[in-house]
């Protein structure tokens, strides 16, 4: 069939009218695919129309829900912001009547005292008896016992503010009666010993100013109270004082003075040491610095550098804005 050139042509022929046929009915079935696949999307969209309405509508649902949660966050901010004031006016009204209670507890104390010092007084002219001689300062110092209670050293606090601790007994009386603040100063620097308290087996512990005059001892912290206790005594304003935590440069030795506003002094010859809180300049006296008796000297090992740290005032909310103050 091979030497036929008749036959190879019809051979031929009939495999391209194969092909081409084979090829007509794929092409047929790709397109009935097609259409099938058209029909079914199109049957389909009504379904996906519902669907994307469905959930567009539950999304402004949510949008409603959310706006709706923050304008009520909005409300309650303002009422939380609102309540933040009346908490900070209540606090300073409870600060204010703390201070009053303190003031008039010093004065129930003060009058118990006159009232006890007449009496005595009328006694002892009534029994015509020679008045007991005077012992010296020192001496003194042994001879005070206490005129109030004090609290439980678990139940003191171990910050400095001058409220409970300054409280003015006769004994702060009796010490600082007739005094100078200069002569106060130096009495309490020469005439109370220092101690430090870890060497009592307690790491910090604040003293009444009554207490460390009972003792005839006291830290840094405890002279500061005890100076404070005594200006009071001697008219001093306690809102014109306070109590100032300062350091070395370096942050080390913390150690506490009084400062006050108005120190009845030359304030020049305080030079550096002074500092301004809530727009009033206050100056640094230091109780504790034995090594001089210029109540305008401070411990030497600040007098480089120093840095102002905490401040505390009888009215806690004096200085709360307060930063650290670096003197140098």
């Amino acid at each position: 069939m091979a030497d036929n050139p008749r036959t190879l042509g019809l051979v031929l022929i009939v495999t391209h009218i194969l092909v081409f046929v084979f090829g007509v009915a794929i092409v047929d079935y790709a397109n009935s695919t097609d259409v099938s696949q058209k029909i079914e999307v199109t049957e389909a969209d009504p379904q996906i129309k519902i669907d994307y309405m469905t959930l567009t509508e539950e999304n402004e649902k949510l949008n409603d829900r959310i706006t709706l949660l923050e304008n009520q966050n909005n409300i309650y901010m303002g009422q939380i912001t609102q309540l933040a004031k009346v908490l900070v006016e209540k606090d300073t009204e409870i600060s204010n009547l703390k201070g009053e209670i303190w003031a008039l507890k010093n004065d129930i104390l003060m009058l118990n005292y006159r009232l006890e010092h007449q009496n005595k007084e009328s006694s002892e002219i009534v029994n015509d008896n020679p008045p007991e001689a005077t012992p010296s300062s020192v001496e003194a110092n042994n001879t005070y016992t206490a005129f109030i209670s004090y609290l439980p050293y678990s139940a003191r606090g171990s910050l400095p503010y001058p409220t409970v601790y300054t409280i003015v007994t006769p004994n702060v009386v009796n010490f600082s009666s007739g005094l100078s603040i200069e002569e106060i100063v130096n009495k309490i620097r020469f005439n109370i010993m220092y101690i430090n308290h870890i060497t009592e087996g307690r790491p910090y512990l604040i003293q009444y100013a009554d207490e460390t005059l009972v003792r005839g001892k006291g830290d840094c912290t405890d002279k500061a109270l005890l100076l404070f206790s005594c200006l009071l005594s001697i008219g001093y304003f306690a809102n014109d004082m306070g109590i100032a935590t300062i350091s070395k440069c370096d942050g080390q030795e913390l150690h506490d003075i009084v400062i006050i506003k108005n120190p009845g002094l030359d304030t020049t010859r305080f030079g550096k040491y002074h500092f301004d809180v809530d727009g009033e300049t206050f100056y640094m006296v230091d109780p504790t610095n034995s090594l001089s008796t210029s109540v305008y000297d401070i411990s030497p090992q600040y007098k480089d550098c120093l840095i102002v740290g905490n401040l505390y005032f009888q009215d806690t909310n004096k200085g709360k804005g307060w930063m650290p103050y670096r003197i140098e």
